[in-house]
């Protein structure tokens, strides 16, 4: 299983730097960290438009609806090639949820 977080463009690649860090980068930071503990081969990835411009439009889907709502529509978590949630990140129990195929 894959998880693929396409976020807004940050400072660093997981937006935990600076003098005012954000708390929903710090929860998808640990909700990232417990998944990979209790879902075993589960592999994550987050992706920013400055860096990675290309997996933004290799998937479909997320190209379509960043190029309909521009960047407010980051972040944009896909699971296995398809989108899951947008606008904002999954909380730790949708991620499960979505992960168990409930």
């Amino acid at each position: 299983m894959k998880i693929e977080i396409f976020e807004p463009t940050m400072c660093c690649s997981s937006g935990i730097c600076g003098p005012s860090v954000d708390e929903n980068l710090v929860k998808i930071s640990e909700n990232i960290e417990t998944i990979k503990n209790e879902f075993e081969g589960v592999l994550i990835e987050r992706y920013q438009p400055q860096t990675h411009s290309m997996k933004f439009m290799a998937n479909m889907e997320v190209g379509k609806l960043v190029r309909e709502n521009g960047q407010k529509i980051l972040p944009i978590t896909v699971l296995n090639g398809k989108v899951i949630k947008s606008g904002e990140y999954p909380t730790l129990e949708e991620l499960k949820s979505n992960l168990r195929g409930e």
